[in-house]
């Protein structure tokens, strides 16, 4: 038996809530399709696979660059830092303008890359799954990037401040 939205036991502001207490990790998401630059804040990224290499994330339906996104072959995780607070403020504004005035390049797959010293994979999309509300793309790692210091930005650690 499926249920519908109705008779979920669980509202989506409850779902919200009690999900905004697991300690994750904030990752900007970009990608470039038919020269529509598009961004994103997500804190649903994870890793798959390790062979081959995949990792995954889901976009609202509702987000303004949903056709960017279902139309794009790669995108770039920028996993943020401590010191990356404003990109975050920037990348999770509705509407398209989030590149404006920012310095960025494209990378080896034509991602934007918005943050050059913080972990980050660039990944040909591999597959796209229906999910809900959301869709959900998972990349094949094409490229990846380590710096040597990095003090990861948290949920928690944005939030509270």
């Amino acid at each position: 038996m499926t249920l519908t939205t109705a008779q979920h036991a669980v509202s989506p502001t409850e779902l919200r809530r009690t999900m905004g207490h697991w300690a994750t990790g904030i990752a900007v998401i970009t990608t470039e399709s038919g020269g529509t630059l598009a961004g994103l804040v997500s804190n649903s990224f994870t890793s798959v696979s390790l062979d081959p290499p995949l990792v995954s994330w889901a976009v609202d339906r509702r987000s303004s660059s949903f056709d960017v996104w279902n139309a794009t072959d790669n995108f770039a995780v920028h996993l943020l830092s401590e010191s990356d607070r404003g990109l975050v403020q920037r990348f999770a504004a509705k509407g398209t303008e989030k590149f404006a005035g920012l310095a960025w390049e494209p990378g080896v797959l034509g991602s934007p890359i918005v943050a050059d010293d913080v972990p980050r994979l660039e990944c040909r999309l591999w597959q796209r799954v229906e999910a809900g509300d959301h869709v959900i793309l998972i990349g094949e790692v094409a490229s990846a990037s380590d710096p040597e210091s990095f003090r990861p930005l948290t949920n928690h650690a944005y939030w509270a401040k």
